[in-house]
């Protein structure tokens, strides 16, 4: 069976043909924000991108889970693809359930973030190890689901989310004293330098959760809406996750780099993403 659907004319119907192939591989996506899609049996079970935060990132900056005991978490057997949910609850730093429902969540999240450019091109790999992978969905829910986003928060912005990702947001000269926690915390969080994504990326939440609450802050007036930042191939100037150091104060390696390209398997689109 052929795993190359060179007739794809973007990445949501590569993905659908991937699908209908039952394909088990990693789809790299070059350009800006670029990232990796993870397909098991052709459903997607992750989705990587630096414009959105990954399910470490989530679990370590919204303080969930420390950062030593991930470390051990993930040194412990946990490396192995599909076997760190259960080293969490084991350890019982996490229950499984909540660890499938931040894997899910961050599919869609991912998802979300790589709709705001189209990529440069993509080729399809074998499968990469992906530690933090839950419950899987299909390319159509998916695309679904990006395409609703995007709609409810081009109502609220008034104006297309891309907009509004480029936005460097700040407090609002006169903000009142008694807001939810939830919008103090987003408040305390925008310097006037930050965008939507280097808010959720320091908070440790979702680009879509964090533009939704933004959108609607924006709404009761608590924002003073500074003209977008000019986009730069820089998906967020935040941190994607707490630095770790060794001893001696060097900062430790991040993450692998992507997998090298198969030849035959690259093909460029001149359209949108999911």
């Amino acid at each position: 069976m052929s795993t190359r659907p060179a007739a794809a004319r973007n990445l949501p119907a590569l993905l659908v043909a991937l699908y209908e192939q039952e394909h088990t591989g990693t789809v790299v996506l070059s350009g800006a924000p670029g990232g990796r899609i993870h397909l098991r049996g052709g459903r997607i079970a992750g989705v990587e991108t630096p414009g959105a935060p990954g399910v470490e990132t989530i679990l370590l900056n919204s303080g969930r889970i420390d950062d030593e005991a991930w470390t051990a978490a993930c040194a412990s057997g946990g490396a192995v693809e599909g076997t760190l949910a259960a080293e969490l609850e084991t350890r019982g730093l996490l229950p499984r359930q909540e660890f499938e429902i931040v894997c899910t969540a961050a599919v869609f999240d991912g998802a979300f973030a790589l709709a705001f450019s189209m990529p440069d091109g993509w080729e399809v790999t074998e499968a990469v190890p992906a530690p933090s992978i839950g419950p899987s969905v299909t390319p159509r829910r998916l695309a679904a689901q990006t395409t609703r986003r995007l709609s409810v928060l081009a109502d609220l912005w008034g104006a297309p989310p891309v907009e509004l990702a480029r936005t460097r947001i700040r407090p609002a000269a006169d903000v009142p004293v008694r807001i939810p926690d939830r919008y103090a915390t987003l408040l305390r969080t925008a310097n006037g330098r930050r965008t939507p994504r280097d808010i959720a990326f320091a908070l440790g939440r979702g680009v879509y959760a964090v533009m939704l609450d933004l959108a609607r802050m924006n709404e009761s007036g608590l924002l003073h809406r500074d003209r977008p930042a000019p986009d730069r191939g820089r998906p967020s100037a935040a941190p994607r996750r707490r630095e770790r150091r060794s001893p001696d104060g060097v900062p430790a390696a991040g993450t692998a780099p992507l997998p090298r390209r198969t030849p035959g398997t690259h093909h460029p689109h001149r359209t949108a993403t999911p």
